[in-house]
């Protein structure tokens, strides 16, 4: 898998878990791109965890 912008996943699940009905075109779409790249939101958070345990082995 290429690699995806850290900041990208965090905004697709911010736009999952929100409520606001000026977003929901938005979430809709967030939600779509997240299945479509990881096939669970429950990856993604896995996907975004391991981003956080090699920036910790860096440094």
């Amino acid at each position: 898998m290429k690699k995806i912008s850290e900041a990208l996943v965090k905004t697709w699940l911010f736009l999952l878990k929100t409520d606001d009905p000026e977003l929901k075109k938005s979430k809709y779409y967030a939600n779509k791109r997240i299945l479509r790249t990881f096939g669970s939101v429950e990856l993604a958070e896995v996907y975004l965890e391991q981003i956080r345990e090699e920036e910790i082995d860096i440094a």
